[in-house]
């Protein structure tokens, strides 16, 4: 029995042993902590979105590597890695301490799943289309509800509204990103009518929008409630909606939907109401990372979306000295020349804060204090010459160098 005990426990403790934690591994010497990361296991980001981890663990110094730098960049100061998504596709980082203990990252980079519609209103018997963009295909749709058909066909999901329902269809992609539209049917579809007869959609999106008009008389023309949001052109029986004379869609909290209203020749009508949705990461001129994070002697590449057709961009640095910053085809791309990190000042002298009146002032000064060591990030100012002109700033930290 004291065997089968001993034996028991022997096989428990192999067994945690083998186990490890976050995918680490404790190395050449087991009697070292295991090292991980702060990193998840599986790690999905966009193009350009600067992520910045801690190595936990193990025996310092570590090293950082990645077994694709087309798909992302690593760099490391002492604990604190960056990793920098630059294209699409996998790739492995592999974290490994000085006993040989390791931690591995599968990261997938590829832009989020969206879909061109956050909401539909509709009648019975409708057929809509909502396009699928970014994630990673094949895509699949599931709907709760019979009364909606959902089905998939390459970057399209098809919707079938059979009934009187209201339900999320939920479109997933390969790597299980999921995007929901809320989609709600109404009966007494009207002889001459708009499909859909309502949507929402992000303000920054850019995509057209399409509108079937079903029945009317012949000449059809359309018009647009706002068109500095949203303009209309009809051909057939397809309205075409894209971008207005704002050349952006931003609305602010409040703003009420964008009616699209098709007349027929006796005079007839049929509406169509567009919500556009405020983005919560903002509108118009954006980067994929703010602040930025790096390392000295790094670089590093983020995406800049919203800018104008026809415009020129420049980018300005607060501190070339420190960062420089270029731009080419949607891409910012990030040098730290130098360290933003200020070193700490063991005395700083005493500072006059008031003095009393002439002849005899007396002055009374502020005690003297040190400065802990502090971040003074450089500023990149992104300029859009437009139209519409704008411009955004971002900051940029440039941690020390590992020696």
């Amino acid at each position: 029995m004291r065997f089968l005990s001993y034996l028991t426990t022997f096989l428990v403790v192999m067994l945690l042993g083998a186990c490890g934690g976050g995918g680490g591994s404790s190395g050449s010497n087991p009697n070292q902590p295991t090292v991980f990361t702060t990193a998840p296991a599986q790690l999905l980001l966009p193009i350009g979105a600067i992520g910045q981890y801690e190595i936990r663990g193990g025996v310092a110094p570590y090293t950082v590597n990645t077994s694709n730098s087309r798909v992302v960049t690593v760099s490391i100061s002492g604990t604190t890695f960056i990793v920098n998504p630059v294209g699409q596709g996998t790739a492995t980082i592999s974290v490994r301490d000085n006993n040989n203990g390791s931690a591995s990252i599968a990261v997938t980079v590829g832009d989020p799943l969206k879909l061109s519609m956050e909401t539909i209103k509709s009648y019975v018997g409708d057929k809509i289309n909502v396009l699928i963009t970014g994630g990673t295909p094949p895509y699949r749709a599931t709907s709760l509800d019979l009364a909606i058909g959902a089905t998939v066909n390459g970057n399209n999901l098809l919707l079938d509204l059979r009934a009187i329902s209201k339900v999320d269809v939920v479109v997933i992609d390969a790597l299980n990103q999921q995007a929901k539209v809320n989609v709600e049917v109404v009966a007494g579809s009207p002889q001459f009518n708009l499909v859909p007869i309502a949507q929402s959609i992000a303000e920054n999106s850019t995509q057209p929008i399409f509108l079937n008009v079903v029945g009317g008389v012949a000449p059809l023309r359309v018009q647009s409630s706002d068109t500095t949001l949203l303009q209309a052109s009809i051909q057939g029986n397809v309205v075409t909606v894209t971008t207005g004379t704002n050349l952006q869609r931003c609305v602010p909290a409040d703003a009420p939907p964008v009616t699209i209203t098709v007349i027929d020749a006796r005079g007839g009508f049929a509406t169509s109401l567009i919500t556009l949705v405020r983005n919560p990461a903002g509108c118009g001129l954006r980067v994929s990372a703010n602040p930025v994070t790096m390392i000295e002697g790094q670089t590093v590449k983020v995406t800049l979306e919203g800018t104008s057709d026809t415009g020129v961009i420049s980018l300005l640095s607060s501190s070339p000295q420190k960062v420089t910053a270029t731009y080419s085809a949607g891409i910012i791309t990030l040098t730290g020349v130098a360290t933003t990190i200020v070193p700490a000042t063991t005395e700083v002298r005493g500072i006059p804060t008031g003095c009393g009146p002439a002849p005899a002032p007396v002055c009374t000064t502020q005690p003297a204090a040190a400065v802990p060591e502090h971040d003074e990030p450089v500023t990149i100012t992104v300029v859009d010459s437009g139209p519409p002109a704008r411009s955004i700033p971002f900051n940029v930290s440039v941690l020390k160098k590992a020696p």
